[in-house]
Formats: C-alpha cells, structure tokens, sequence
C-alpha cells in the first residue's frame, strides 16, 4: 500500500517537473574574471585545473560550500561545452585572447546559456519587455520565469544567481534594485564567436534550423550586432541550405 502511494505521488511529481518545470541548475554565482580566466585556461591547455580555479573563486566568494558550489558550475560549463571549445582550441583562426571584451563576453554567455538554459529565458524575457517599455522590473521576469519553470525556491535562485553575469557583461543594466534597462549591443566581429551566438539561439530554441532572414529579428539577437558571412556557404558549425525565402536556412 505504502509503495503504491509512494509511486503515484512519484509518478505526480515527475509529470509536474514535465509540464510546469525545466532544468535550472545554476545555484551560485559565477564571478566573471573567475569564468574567463577559466575559459581562457582549457582553451590553451584542453585540461581543467579544478585546484586553480578553486582559489581564484575563494578570492570573490565567501565560505567553502559556496566556493564548491561554483567550482561545479564552471567545472560543468566546461564539460558540457567540450565540443564548442575544443573546436575553438583546434582553429588556427582562433586565440581567445585576442578577442575583444565584447566578443569575449558573448561567448561566455553562450556557454553560461547552453549550461543554464534558463539564462538564455531570462535574457529573451527582457527582450521581449523592451519591445514596449524601456525599463523592466524584476518581478515581471520572475513572473515570467516562474510561469516557465515552476514558482519555487530553485527558479527564484537561478534568477538572483544568473543576473549579476548578465550586468556584469553588459546585457543589463540596473538602475536601481529590482528595476533594468538594456545596455548596448555586445559588436562581434569573430566569425566562430558568430557561429556560436546562433548555434546557441537554434540549440535553446528547440529547433533545428533558422532562416537567415530570421536572425536580425529574433530576441536572442538583440544583445548582438555581428553579420552572417554566407560567402562560400562554409561554416563550423552549419550546413547551409538555399531557399526561396529569407536568404537559405542554416542547420545544426
């Protein structure tokens, strides 16, 4: 009897995890010089230094349990991107370092995006608050987040935790508590940071492909100002397909 119970209020959970509740994973802030540096690191060794990474983070958080907590953010970023960066670490057309603060911040939020998926949904409700009003409150994200997510204690942290990353590079800014307005458009110019910026958008989306004639329109879009080259249809990370509408399609 007790296991009959155990496995209806089983099966009831999961069935509302499907339909109210998404992934959030992000509990703990990730300062960004700790993030680049990071980034930067398995870039040029293809290694994760876990000890290093560890100190510089104790540099900016307090306690060991929260410093561990981001440790296991990044080290996951890192992992679960293997495929991005490693394709960025075999380009000889690549040197992270050398990229501009713009370019450098949209890659990290692309990385921070497909790791958390629910910064890639803030960041789209923002946008589409934009469209009608200059400045946005905090509540009206959390509102539409926790539509998304479910209204729990874990959506409201991977809100509080993933919005100093979005300030920080320059997507948001706070005008004062619980109030924002959007800063300038990050300019990239690197064609693989350019790649990434869209593979992200197609990934988050759930499709699996976009028209080009759709990437100056969509939401995700409006934190960028970068140009698609489709010369020579070659890409890292697309195949390019013709069509008679919006200039080809691009799939992942």
């Amino acid at each position: 009897m007790v296991d009959r119970i155990y496995g209806r209020l089983l099966f009831h959970l999961l069935l509302y995890m499907k339909n109210k509740g998404k992934y959030i994973g992000i509990s703990n802030r990730i300062p960004l010089v700790v993030f680049e540096y990071a980034i930067s690191d398995y870039l040029k060794t293809g290694s994760i230094h876990s000890d290093d990474y560890y100190k510089y983070i104790l540099e900016f958080t307090r306690g060991e349990n929260r410093a561990k907590k981001t440790l296991n953010h990044l080290n996951s970023i890192i992992k679960r991107n293997d495929n991005l960066l490693n394709l960025l670490s075999n380009s000889s057309n690549f040197d992270f370092d050398i990229l501009t603060t713009d370019e450098k911040q949209g890659l990290l939020i692309c990385l921070f995006s497909l790791t958390f998926p629910i910064t890639y949904d803030i960041l789209l409700s923002f946008a589409m608050g934009f469209k009608v009003q200059e400045v946005i409150s905090k509540k009206v994200i959390v509102d539409k987040i926790g539509a998304q997510y479910g209204s729990n204690r874990a959506m409201h942290i991977g809100v509080d935790e993933t919005m100093p990353l979005l300030i920080n590079c320059d997507l948001i800014h706070r005008i004062k508590t619980g109030l924002y307005t959007k800063k300038n458009q990050l300019k990239i110019n690197n064609s693989l940071v350019t790649e990434i910026i869209v593979y992200t958008d197609i990934k988050l989306s759930g499709q699996n492909s976009i028209l080009v004639s759709e990437i100056k329109s969509k939401a995700w879009f409006s934190y960028f100002k970068f140009d698609i080259q489709i010369q020579n249809n070659k890409f890292s990370l697309f195949n390019f397909q013709d069509s008679h509408l919006g200039g080809g399609y691009l799939n992942i």
